[in-house]
């Protein structure tokens, strides 16, 4: 609690109406830390802070602009957390604590419960001070807050503006980035959709692409039979467009200083899988079908014990003794240290690979670019595998 600032301490006590017993950072929140906030008489609250480095509030999509949105939804059907307060220097956004896990969406009672909660959302008449996104608002984003230009990102751009569908036959107030991971639950339904910082009124369609998205990351039933659940037709050329726009702005979001909130380590394993994932798609829509590369079977090295040993200090020794968001990062540098080693084992012959793709492709030309990127993407996957876990070589469901 000692992290806190004392006057922010002081702003929630005012707004709860009682003392702090304790506040605990917890995993998440990229530029915005999350803390849960224990009072005197047992009661929790969330609490999101706006650390300074978020690229979103620069271009509007601060906190004070979330709290409209679970104000907005208060007295609705859609299962949101409740509006306690924002902090005078609209920084803090304080809310009720929501029980539930963030967990797997793969039982098929629940998927069909969320997919209700995704109906009544939808549902809604949108209200009129949350304006609809645009693809500007992403490209300013990436022109004015990331450190380095990216191809990959470039190429994203250049093709969701000669794929842009036109506006909805009929405009919702979309999540921004609902799926499961962003969804509570108890095991028999659903508690709760948070993260509602992307909130804005636009196509529902975006909303089932960022299903698909997430649904690579958190475990969720089969997509067509949670789209079977959808109050309404599925455009599913619409979806595939949203499906490439969600992806150019998770690599957009990956780059933008402070995006991953320091953690390098889920930083890289996220931006391996969206890279590829980016590349695939900009291949299909270019109708290239790619070459895979050829991954050379790791040999250890002089420095191979050295990992290995590193590896188990934290998996037996350093983990076991940290608890919550320590415990978290800790395992974060674990999978930097899986990262190191494959670079150590195969990077060499990969590097050689990617000297030859250069000269082979011609960068200039969209489709040869692509299929260039999808390779390169796959040699970043092979080093960052044994760090992956479960989400190496995830695909994304196609509509």
């Amino acid at each position: 609690m000692s992290e806190l600032d004392r006057e922010l301490l002081a702003w929630v006590e005012e707004c709860c109406g009682q003392r702090i017993a304790d506040a605990v950072r917890i995993p998440g929140g990229a530029s915005r830390q999350a803390w849960v906030v224990t009072l005197d008489d047992g009661g929790k609250r969330f609490l999101r802070m706006d650390t300074g480095s978020s690229a979103l509030s620069a271009v509007g999509y601060d906190l004070a602009r979330e709290a409209r949105a679970y104000q907005w939804l208060t007295d609705t059907p859609v299962r949101a957390a409740g509006f306690c307060g924002v902090s005078p220097d609209g920084k803090s956004l304080l809310l009720d604590f929501v029980e539930g896990s963030p967990g797997p969406l793969d039982d098929p009672d629940l998927a069909r419960n969320f997919m209700e909660q995704v109906n009544a959302l939808h549902a809604l008449t949108p209200p009129d001070d949350l304006a609809h996104d645009d693809l500007e608002v992403w490209t300013r984003i990436y022109r004015e807050h990331c450190p380095e230009s990216d191809p990959l990102i470039e190429l994203g751009l250049r093709q969701l503006v000669e794929m842009a569908p036109g506006p909805p036959g009929r405009a919702v107030l979309v999540h921004g980035d609902l799926g499961p991971g962003n969804v509570l639950h108890d095991g028999a339904r659903v508690t709760g959709l948070c993260d509602w910082e992307l909130a804005h009124v636009g196509d529902p369609m975006e909303d089932l692409a960022w299903i698909t998205v997430r649904a690579m990351l958190t475990p969720f039933v089969d997509i067509g039979t949670a789209f079977g659940w959808y109050d309404g037709p599925v455009d599913a050329e619409r979806v595939r467009y949203w499906q490439l726009a969600c992806q150019v702005r998770n690599l957009i979001g990956l780059g933008v200083a402070g995006a991953a909130g320091g953690d390098l380590g889920m930083g890289m394993l996220f931006s391996t899988l969206h890279r590829r994932v980016t590349a695939e798609l900009l291949c299909e829509a270019l109708e290239v079908v790619p070459e895979p590369i050829e991954v050379p079977e790791p040999s250890d090295t002089e420095s191979s014990a050295v990992y290995g040993a590193v590896l188990d200090d934290l998996r037996a020794v350093v983990t076991p003794a940290l608890d919550g968001y320590a415990a978290a990062r800790a395992k974060s540098v674990a999978r930097l240290v899986r990262y190191l080693d494959m670079v150590d084992r195969i990077g060499p012959t990969l590097a050689d690979q990617d000297r030859r793709d250069r000269v082979r492709f011609d960068m200039d030309d969209d489709a040869e670019a692509a299929h260039y990127w999808v390779r390169a993407a796959q040699r970043d996957e092979a080093l960052m595998r044994p760090a992956m876990g479960r989400l190496a070589g995830t695909r994304l469901a196609r509509i």
